[in-house]
């Protein structure tokens, strides 16, 4: 055959090959790995793609599910609910070709989310780096995690870093493990203990980030938020271009200096595109939130954080997933003392939603080396709201602030047997709030179970408002009879 014929050929093979497409391996989402932990005792979605009308086969532990294709490639099963598989099993996804995915665990799974405090990595502590060398966590423990990135569209379920893949806390996998999440590493080593059932943790925060970057543009719309996100893009684009300035203007000493990356945590929706889209739905068992610290409008972030909870369950397809918020520890930063109580008014406002308090860790620092009491009070939550624990699990808040004569009752919920105070002195950092807004402290004593009366000295007059921890580093000593403080709040005086 001459050059002519040869040319014509391939051209006619690859009009052919547009025309008729070559039949396409069956994928599943980039999510599903060997070493992967499916969630007990609730259906599991198992999706992927293939050619467009392609047949599917999924089998796992003596269950098979069978779907088509649809016209775009994409196909879902649900494997029914299945109890705990402590021994890896062998997931396979058939079409033209086979996936086997190996050493498949079922057990409970738990995904982290927030900013930097949630996603505080192993190798910042000695415990931490210990822990990544492998030989203290178990291997029915594993873990996924996302790194930090950010996407102006939301990605496919594909569009994950090679390394992310389930992992255990093995040596081999040390240099991995460093990068994970410090806290639910913590929370999955104490479920193992608790549970004694393999433990999935997903890792999916991003330091620095907002609460808008992890709500998707429909959230945003949702909540009526646009003009607000749209001026928050507005600012991020100007503190880019003022990177970049202070990069081109940089002494000749730092020319090494890489080039600015883009502020995408800021930026909203960017990091739940690049990092959330591509895992959902995954099952799991429930959340942990901890973030706050960007978010310095606490209307704003009243408002908007309702429709981001209510998003989050409806991309993992639960309406009544738990979802477990960490309030703010202490810190210098004004504005945290308002973000806490906002957090508490949401955990109770929110269905299937709680609050640990953190309150008494006087570290002090942006990111509180001690995770293990953030995670004891997680853990408590969990055990209480997910397994039926009967145990102290929730911090004491206000139901009720009443003018009793002169003084003020101030009621708690959730003290355990009774409301106590750790070092046996008198209950301290209440204060009442006047009509002119500005608040005085007041001494306080334990009146019953439940309540605390404040006593409101001579001149003070019309109370507006009890505050209880109203400060940046407040000294608290008030907790319940599980040891767990008392969450600040500021409260109207009812009369």
């Amino acid at each position: 055959m001459n050059k002519s014929g040869v040319f014509w050929l391939a051209a006619f093979s690859l009009i052919i090959g547009f025309a008729f497409p070559l039949s396409a391996k069956v994928r599943a989402a980039a999510i599903f790995t060997d070493r992967m932990v499916l969630q007990a005792k609730q259906s599991v979605p198992v999706w992927g793609k293939a050619a467009p009308g392609e047949e599917v086969r999924v089998s796992f532990a003596g269950t098979v599910r069978q779907t088509t294709a649809d016209p775009t490639g994409s196909w879902r099963v649900d494997l029914p609910p299945s109890g705990y598989v402590r021994q890896g099993t062998t997931l396979t996804v058939e079409g033209e070709n086979r996936i086997d995915f190996r050493d498949v665990l079922v057990g409970e799974v738990w995904l982290g989310t927030g900013q930097s405090n949630m996603d505080f990595p192993l190798d910042l502590c000695e415990e931490g780096k210990t822990i990544a060398k492998g030989g203290v966590i178990p291997e029915t423990v594993r873990y996924f995690h996302v790194p930090k990135d950010g996407d102006p569209s939301p990605r496919s379920m594909f569009d994950l870093p090679e390394r992310c893949r389930w992992l255990t806390y093995t040596p081999e996998n040390r240099k991995a493990s460093e990068q994970m999440s410090m806290l639910m590493t913590f929370f999955a080593k104490r479920m193992h203990e608790e549970l004694d059932v393999p433990i999935g943790v997903l890792g999916v925060a991003a330091g620095g980030a907002n609460l808008e970057t992890w709500m998707s543009r429909e959230t945003i719309v949702a909540a009526g938020t646009e003009k607000e996100a749209e001026e928050l893009m507005r600012r991020c684009e100007e503190w880019r271009r003022n990177d970049i300035t202070r990069w081109e203007n940089r002494p000749e000493k730092d020319r090494n200096l890489p080039f600015p990356r883009i502020n995408f945590e800021s930026r909203p929706s960017q990091s739940w595109n690049a990092m959330m889209c591509p895992i959902l739905p995954y099952r799991v068992r429930g959340v942990l939130w901890y973030q706050g610290e960007m978010n310095t409008g606490w209307q704003l972030y009243l408002k908007q954080f309702p429709f981001f909870a209510a998003r989050l369950r409806f991309a993992f397809e639960d309406p009544d997933l738990p979802l477990m918020i960490v309030q703010l520890p202490d810190y210098r930063e004004q504005h945290w003392v308002r973000i806490r109580d906002v957090q508490r008014i949401l955990s109770e406002t929110i269905p299937h939603t709680g609050l640990a308090v953190t309150i008494d860790g006087h570290e002090m620092e942006l990111h509180p080396r001690d995770k293990r009491k953030v995670v004891d009070r997680l853990t408590r939550l969990a055990l209480a709201d997910c397994y039926g624990r009967k145990i102290v699990s929730r911090s004491p808040t206000p139901v009720r602030v009443r003018l009793e004569g002169r003084d003020i009752l101030v009621t708690f919920r959730d003290v355990g047997e009774s409301l106590r105070l750790t070092d046996g002195q008198s209950p301290r950092t209440f204060e009442v709030v006047g009509a002119d807004g500005k608040s005085l402290p007041v001494a306080a004593a334990i009146q019953s179970s439940d309540t605390v009366r404040l006593i409101i000295p001579e001149g003070a007059t019309d109370p507006q408002a009890v505050r209880y921890a109203w400060a940046p580093d407040p000294d608290v000593n008030l907790v319940n009879s599980g040891g767990l403080p008392a969450s600040p709040f500021e409260m109207k005086v009812a009369r």
